[in-house]
């Protein structure tokens, strides 16, 4: 009897732990779309640049129209250089899917931005399109490690 008893306690646990992990899974993702709700708000208050210093990792990685990636938060302090005031243009955007890995160390986002540009009337140009992120959790903070 005793053999039948444990047989069905490590079945019974084994079958606790998928929901477990996606309980754990689904407040990792409220985590981390917090993190870009705040990063997207921090970027229309602050500018863009200015804004991802508070959540980029040192090793960043960034694209650059596709073509070149541009590493690191030197790139980042050197764009806040040339453009220290920039109020002509307002980047904002949300994600509409949010994944992270079962894990809980390693996440990605992705959605709709949009790019408000005033022209040298005052009217804004409205660009939108798509973004994705990758987001890793870093001494228990999400910091962003590509975009």
């Amino acid at each position: 009897m005793k053999p039948i008893s444990i047989i069905c306690l490590c079945l019974l646990a084994t079958g606790c732990r998928p929901t477990f992990k996606s309980s754990n899974t689904e407040n990792l993702k409220q985590e981390l779309n917090a993190a870009e709700r705040a990063f997207s708000d921090a970027s229309a208050q602050k500018g863009f640049y200015p804004a991802m210093l508070d959540v980029a990792a040192d090793d960043i990685a960034l694209f650059n129209s596709g073509d070149t990636v541009l590493r690191g938060m030197a790139f980042i302090k050197e764009n806040i250089r040339k453009y220290p005031d920039d109020k002509k243009s307002t980047l904002t955007w949300k994600a509409e899917k949010i994944d992270v890995a079962a894990s809980g160390d390693l996440g990605y986002t992705y959605g709709w931005y949009i790019l408000t540009v005033k022209d040298s009337l005052g009217r804004d140009k409205i660009s939108k399109g798509l973004y994705n992120s990758v987001w890793k959790k870093i001494n228990g903070v999400w910091k962003l490690v590509m975009d």
